[in-house]
């Protein structure tokens, strides 16, 4: 028999021990029988496990930012899983924060490094991911603290990356619907501009040598005058688009203006449906594995409302949660929100399952339903928005070489 040192975490509370078991192995299992989530385990005589410390190391701000705005969530969801593997094989956390560290990259390693710190200095794991990692969002934050004390933290960090996959998923569909569109909208704007700015000036000086007294057709003055106008107002009509970005995000900064610009964009035609799917995909997943995973519903309904980027949904949650607070049923706020509206189906599911049971299922079957239809109003989208790309474009090209050949054509007669 072999004495063996511990450290972890039961039911939220840290315990610290010496244990007795024929190899390192049997402990581990034994502990993890438990219910313990360890975060050292060791023989009494031996070496620590290896996690790189950084007790003396003093960290600036500026790797701090540059700790949240370099790791992607691509690489947090990864090392959620690698992290909830490890646990699940029953290895030590600190051993799998080492472990995981060593595939790191540097930034993300260094992290990993600090949050072992202070785990061995008797800190949960929440509360040094809330400090050295708030990049991972409350929910990921809160799942890791349910996990520690229910001692399922393994099952939560593979909930936790689930959410960020599915949230990467998502927003990765909306960014391929609207980035493509919007690249070739600015290069026709730059090509049409150069063409009317540089061009068709240097084309018309050449046709006013060749025939001093002809009478231009009407094409060729409508794209003269628009070339004036566009000598005098280009930059500025430049200019809009980025002003009115930043008046936007500057006006979303006053919750009230903020809200009702939100509640606008939900009803862009064409645009707002897949504006509100997606919340309504985000919202039911969130929601769904917060109440599988034992939090309670005024705690998670506190977490989706931190996590909607709709200030109109967030409102909406916030209202939800202080109707439940007085007793009353989800069903109930959904009814007397918004929400009722924006996800017809959520109050129907809701309703059923919070008499028969099932509330996180049902929950699930509204995201997935919610996440087909988005798939399928980005592919309609996308099939809407590029045709009309090339009639837009084509018209434009095509005025110009119009108005052009329609002067050389009164150019000629002229001459005759």
């Amino acid at each position: 028999m072999q004495t063996f040192y511990y450290s972890g975490f039961i039911a939220g509370k840290r315990h610290t021990g010496n244990l007795e078991e024929e190899s390192l192995q049997a402990a581990r299992t034994r502990l993890r029988n438990q219910g313990c989530i360890v975060t050292e385990l060791r023989p009494v005589k031996a070496d620590a496990t290896g996690v790189p410390s950084n007790e003396n190391e003093e960290i600036s701000s500026f790797e701090r930012l540059g700790s949240r705005i370099l790791i992607t969530k691509g690489q947090w969801e990864l090392s959620m899983r690698q992290l909830a593997s490890l646990l699940q094989a029953g290895v030590p956390i600190l051993t799998a924060f080492s472990a995981v560290a060593r595939q790191a990259d540097p930034l993300l390693a260094r992290v990993y490094g600090r949050v072992s710190t202070k785990l061995r200095q008797g800190h949960s794991m929440q509360q040094c991911l809330s400090e050295e990692a708030p990049s991972l969002g409350r929910v990921a934050l809160g799942l890791i603290g349910v996990g520690e004390a229910n001692g399922a933290l393994d099952e939560m960090l593979d909930y936790a990356a689930d959410l960020m996959e599915q949230a990467r998923k998502v927003k990765g569909q909306i960014v391929q619907a609207f980035a493509y569109p919007l690249i070739v909208i600015l290069g026709a704007m730059g090509v049409s501009y150069y063409m009317v700015s540089v061009v068709f000036p240097q084309i018309m000086t050449f046709i006013q040598k060749q025939g001093r007294n002809t009478v231009l057709p009407l094409p060729t003055r409508v794209l003269i005058r628009v070339n004036d106008f566009l000598e005098v107002w280009g930059l500025y009509l430049f200019a809009c688009p980025f002003i009115i970005a930043i008046a936007f995000f500057l006006a979303r900064k006053v919750r009230d203006i903020g809200q009702k610009l939100d509640y606008g964009v939900l009803h862009i035609p064409l645009l707002g449906k897949a504006f509100r799917d997606h919340a309504n995909t985000m919202w039911c997943r969130t929601l769904a594995a917060l109440l599988h995973s034992g939090v309670d519903i005024i705690a998670a309904l506190e977490l989706v409302e931190s996590t909607m980027g709709n200030l109109h949904y967030a409102v909406q949650f916030k209202r939800m949660r202080e109707i439940v607070r007085q007793g009353r049923s989800l069903t109930d706020g959904i009814k007397e929100t918004n929400i009722h509206r924006l996800c017809p189906m959520a109050l129907t599911m809701v309703s059923v399952s919070e008499e028969s049971g099932g509330l996180d299922t049902s929950l699930f079957h509204v995201a997935r339903y919610c996440e087909e239809r988005l798939s399928r109003r980005v592919a309609l989208l996308s099939k809407l928005v590029e045709p009309a790309i090339f009639v837009v474009v084509g018209g434009m090209v095509g005025f110009v070489y119009f108005a052009f050949f329609m002067a050389m054509l009164a150019v000629t007669k002229s001459a005759h």
